[in-house]
């Protein structure tokens, strides 16, 4: 069994009307590990731990079990136990680390990581984990060495070129970052994250039609992204397709009826229809969600 792919907010572009700024949203993307197969596989024999109610595998399917479901500190508990029967187990500290990212206690994640890489050095997906995690503490130089590494052992893993895509956006390496997220594509053609990178350059460079084009590419890959929908909305907005731009705000909302961030920017649509007593209602909204959207506006 493998871990699904998890995500995590990357930047805001910030609207240019007063104290209404909107929130475009680049992911990074947790890379997946196919590793927990090869674990299974090997429980009993020397690995089991009689004094245990659980083998170290056991341990790590309870652990895997317990982050499909979200519960990240349970998860670190089972993989803490996995790992007190059988401390050398590559994935019991890989398990680890995913958790430990999940519940942002990034220097524990990059420990735990450090430790599945001292077994399985050559691990690529944990190399791209450890460099995500490294790129959310501000370290952007570190985590693109580690996705080179990674690409030089799997030159066609689709989440590595990604990630280096958002690296080097946040490098101001932006040529760069758009030939990365072509080779993602290029790698992986349903890669829809790419296509919201590639977007989002396209949207530094206010070029609004081009970007359309791509989120309604990736939109089409992937349908149930909520964020990706609110991008799609915004770019409407930029090209003044109000009506356009509320029915994608309306869509993210479905999604997840909790993104603040998807109801403050239709209001700025409705605001900018006119619909000023309306809007007024869907910014209260949005305040309620998240008033720390609001902090420091006017």
């Amino acid at each position: 069994m493998i871990y699904p792919p998890l995500y995590a907010a990357y930047r805001s572009l910030t609207h240019r009307r007063s104290f209404k700024a909107v929130s475009f949203i680049l992911m990074v993307s947790v890379s997946v590990s196919g590793q927990i197969a090869w674990a299974t596989a090997m429980r009993g024999n020397v690995y089991q731990v009689s004094s245990k109610k659980y083998s170290a595998t056991q341990w790590i399917k309870n652990g895997e079990a317990k982050y499909k479901r979200a519960k990240f500190e349970r998860a670190v508990k089972a993989f803490n136990k996995s790992i007190a029967c059988y401390p050398h187990y590559f994935e019991a500290w890989d398990g680890m680390g995913n958790a430990l990212y999940c519940l942002g206690k990034y220097d524990m994640a990059v420990q735990a990581y450090d430790k599945s890489l001292g077994i399985n050095p050559d691990n690529s997906a944990t190399l791209v984990n450890k460099g995500i995690v490294l790129y959310k503490k501000g370290d952007s130089e570190e985590a693109l060495k580690l996705y080179d590494a990674a690409l030089k052992l799997d030159p066609k893993l689709a989440a590595a070129w990604y990630n280096k895509g958002v690296v080097l956006i946040a490098l101001g390496r932006n040529k760069e970052a758009m030939q990365a997220f072509e080779k993602a594509i290029e790698v992986n053609p349903k890669e829809d994250l790419a296509w919201h990178g590639k977007g989002y350059i396209l949207i530094l460079s206010e070029k609004y039609d081009e970007a359309l084009q791509l989120f309604s590419k990736a939109v089409q890959v992937d349908p149930k992204r909520g964020w990706a929908w609110n991008n799609m909305g915004i770019t409407l907005d930029k090209l003044n397709m109000y009506n356009e731009a509320i029915k994608a705000f309306d869509k993210a909302i479905e999604i997840n009826p909790k993104s603040a961030r998807a109801w403050h920017n239709k209001a700025n649509a409705l605001y900018n229809l006119g619909k000023y007593e309306e809007s007024m209602k869907i910014y209260n909204k949005a305040y309620e969600l998240d008033p720390r959207l609001y902090a420091g506006k006017n």
